[in-house]
């Protein structure tokens, strides 16, 4: 009983390493800096960094030897994100930027490759998506009481902090509108559960950013 405990703690474990790896990657391909991921996920950017090279080296290697490399982004459905995401950081990320964004020039860098490349491998298929549907409440009532340009850079702050949390748990932007954003997160049919839960849990995040990261700043 010992032993199969100890094999269940190292496939844990592994598992979770692999995990951790998916997520800085699939921010990466998102063309998210690395010191935001490094922030993000509360860890260096050295390290952060090394785990790049040594994917663009494996993947080097397979072009090479003529081989496929696997694709990032199908696997992130086999592994519970919300366990290896610090919330804590992601509402002071949240904090600061929308400080910043008030108070200077506000930076919108999401990019919006990755997600065509999802659509464009799915095309003229059927597909099992999880949606995600998130937007400013009141948002008519703010456009009459504030400055056209204060409030589009409240929207480009909120829309920059919601773009990165679905991106770490795996999920895609499908587009802006307006003050809205619509996202999906794929799912893997014999893997169901673990994708369903990361949206779930991403919705639930997102809500504690607005609470605590972003309302204070604007109160």
């Amino acid at each position: 009983m010992f032993i199969d405990m100890e094999m269940a703690n190292e496939d844990f474990d592994s598992r979770t390493r692999s995990s951790h790896r998916q997520t800085i990657l699939n921010l990466y391909n998102s063309a998210i800096p690395t010191e935001i991921i490094s922030f993000q996920l509360d860890i260096s950017q050295g390290e952060v960094e090394n785990i790049i090279e040594d994917e663009m080296k494996e993947e080097e290697k397979l072009s090479l030897k003529g081989a496929t490399p696997p694709d990032a982004c199908s696997s992130m459905d086999l592994f519970y994100l919300d366990a290896i995401i610090n919330i804590g950081l992601a509402i002071k990320h949240a904090q600061n930027s929308m400080w910043e964004a008030l108070n200077s020039e506000p930076k919108f860098d999401i990019s919006m490759e990755e997600k065509e490349k999802i659509l464009e491998k799915f095309a003229k298929s059927k597909v099992t998506l999880v949606i995600l549907y998130i937007d400013l409440v009141d948002s008519t009532k703010l456009s009459m009481t504030l400055p056209v340009d204060r409030l589009s850079t409240i929207i480009q702050a909120f829309t920059q902090e919601m773009s990165l949390i679905i991106e770490a748990y795996g999920g895609y932007i499908l587009k802006y509108i307006g003050d809205a954003i619509l996202a999906f997160f794929t799912v893997n049919i014999d893997h169901a559960y673990l994708p369903c839960a990361n949206s779930v849990n991403c919705a639930r995040s997102t809500i504690k950013i607005v609470k605590k990261g972003i309302n204070p700043i604007l109160d």
